[in-house]
């Protein structure tokens, strides 16, 4: 009998290097059933939540993330990613994978690294138009790099093995059930629905602003907003919100989550949708949601501002800037856009065809070409 396939997938911290992870597993799983797999994570990351629901084994390290500002804290960061990589070579040791693959976040790195030493085969997947640290470091060691913007091509290092592939998205964002959502949530077909989200953990300055927008946005009543504060912030948002004294009317139009659960639901039956432009963003290019995106100025190299330009020049996005961004400009271009529908339907049908939904397959693929 022919030895079983194992396959090593690491990547978390944020959704946004999870689930591409979890898509090339489910992939791998559907071309070949037999596949052992393993993830290795974080405790402290949102992989230690995700991941084993689905069913699949994982292993953690200790690994922090740098601070973007002078600190000695990051002196211990770096200790603890050093450390980290005889802990990973010692979990590769004894799962003896085939091929290590990682998804990004700061696990991804000492990970990927140990398997370079220990000549193992690599497959690293950059999600941004503008490759991470990790991915850029990497680069010249690993045995293939994939990437979701072919703008990432030429800010790697002539010579690298590079594969413009697309970003691999859950299969739920690919679900055709419109109307769905919005049945769900007992919003009219005619009502416009704006949604607007920070990303799990939530943005400050995009909680502020929105809750001062609010009242100006639902003074009409066509129009539904759904603010998704997330788990930092969701206390605090709905103490202003309480404050606020709406009616009855505007209650049910001026919704406040904490999380979205349902967001490809959300996106497939939304009008517009307000977000940071992270690994989100290929999301909204497979449901073909129009966006208006608020990088977020606090990642590694900017690459929020990238991913959004990407999206802008396509003509599928809208770009504010966090230091440009005010209740009133926020207000206003969302209004300009709720009024001009057939604006709305080319940004949508932008963003659709930049959408690749044969990513996950296609890594999954790559990953047992490399066994191979």
């Amino acid at each position: 009998m022919a030895d079983e396939i194992r396959i090593l997938l690491t990547g978390g911290g944020t959704g946004g290097h999870i689930y591409p992870g979890i898509v090339i597993a489910d992939e791998v799983k559907r071309l070949n059933p037999a596949v052992k797999i393993l993830f290795v994570g974080t405790q402290r990351g949102l992989e230690s939540k995700v991941v084993p629901p689905l069913g699949y084994e994982i292993k953690y390290i200790d690994v922090r993330y740098f601070i973007r500002r002078l600190t000695l804290k990051n002196f211990a960061v770096a200790y603890k990613a050093l450390a980290a990589i005889p802990a990973a070579k010692k979990i590769i040791r004894e799962f003896k994978p085939d091929v290590v693959i990682g998804t990004g976040g700061y696990v991804s790195g000492p990970v990927v690294f140990a398997a370079t030493r220990l000549k193992v085969p690599t497959l690293i997947h950059e999600q941004n138009a503008f490759p991470g640290l990790t991915t850029r470091l990497l680069a010249k060691r690993v045995t293939r790099v994939a990437v979701s913007h072919a703008e990432a091509v030429k800010r790697l290092k002539s010579g690298t093995a590079v594969v413009v592939t697309g970003h691999p998205v859950r299969r739920d964002f690919y679900a055709e059930e419109p109307g769905h959502f919005r049945q769900k949530e007992e919003i009219g077909p005619e009502q416009k629905l704006v949604i607007v989200v920070g990303g799990s953990g939530g943005a400050l300055k995009l909680n502020q602003v929105t809750l001062a927008a609010a009242p100006s946005l639902i003074e009409d009543p066509g129009t539904v907003l759904i603010q998704v504060a997330g788990s930092r912030y969701y206390p605090w948002v709905q103490g202003e919100r309480t404050k606020m004294g709406l009616s009855p009317d505007q209650e049910k139009r001026y919704r406040l989550l904490e999380y979205l659960h349902d967001m490809p639901g959300a996106m497939r039956d939304c009008d517009l949708i307000v977000s940071r432009s992270g690994g989100m963003v290929h999301e909204l290019t497979v449901t073909g949601c129009p966006a208006l995106l608020v990088p977020s100025p606090n990642v590694t190299d900017d690459h929020q501002l990238h991913n959004a330009r990407s999206m802008a020049r396509a003509g599928a996005a809208l770009v504010i800037e966090e230091p440009q961004l005010t209740s009133e400009r926020l207000a206003q271009e969302i209004k300009n856009l709720l009024g001009a529908p057939q604006k709305l339907d080319t940004m949508a049908a932008a963003a659709k065809a930049m959408g690749k939904p044969e990513a996950g397959k296609r890594l999954a693929k790559i990953a047992l070409e490399i066994i191979k």
